[in-house]
């Protein structure tokens, strides 16, 4: 049998042959999910699951395309669960960071503001720090709304609970296995707090962030 040409054809309509003008595109509407009317097969049971499952598929490509997954060639499901685990991971870092900043009596002190770049006077690295609330304590607050944000809004899409929990728990032991390296590799003084500025960086990077 020669291939249909299917040139021209409307892709909103039923992508069968009419049954009643040879060659021609059948006229009717595709059942929800499906691209065939319920006269080429859409009401069949095998053909509803089918389109219930195209309908979720396309539920979970919408939301995950909407928050900003970076992850195209991965199932849709699961790039919305590594967003959670990323975003988990950079709350569990930071609200690590905060409890630091509380023990040396810095969480009202620190850096607002940091510029850097050029302009015709040469570089620019300038650090601003004010006496009120840290900015670190600031992107916690931020990545707690959006971890609370993106799990419900991957529970909405249809991603069962229990694998949105798994996801915030192998963010935070994650988080809990950078925390432990990098005293246990030497890191300095200074390397940690880079590391403190750079880590919930790298994590939004990897996760998304919108």
């Amino acid at each position: 049998m020669s291939a249909i040409d299917k040139t021209g054809w409307d892709p909103k309509k039923c992508q069968a042959l009419s049954k009643r003008r040879p060659g021609e595109q059948c006229g009717n509407y595709p059942n929800k999910g499906l691209n065939v009317c319920r006269v080429h097969g859409g009401n069949s049971k095998r053909a509803k699951q089918a389109g219930q499952r195209n309908l979720e598929q396309e539920k979970l490509t919408r939301v995950a395309r909407r928050l900003g997954t970076p992850h195209t060639d991965l199932d849709p499901a699961q790039a919305l669960l590594d967003l959670v685990a990323f975003r988990a991971g950079e709350v569990e870092w930071l609200r690590h960071q905060v409890e630091l900043l509380e023990t040396d009596g810095e969480l009202w002190w620190g850096e607002t503001k940091h510029t850097t770049g050029s302009n015709s006077l040469g570089m620019i690295d300038e650090t601003t720090a004010e006496a009120r609330q840290h900015i670190v304590y600031t992107l916690l607050r931020k990545a707690q709304d959006q971890l609370a944000r993106y799990a419900t809004e991957t529970l909405k899409a249809g991603v069962d609970e229990r694998s949105v929990r798994i996801a915030e728990r192998t963010g935070e032991q994650f988080e809990a296995v950078i925390t432990a390296l990098l005293p246990a590799i030497g890191a300095t003084p200074e390397q940690m707090k880079l590391a403190a500025a750079e880590i919930p960086k790298i994590l939004r990077n990897v996760g998304g962030s919108k």
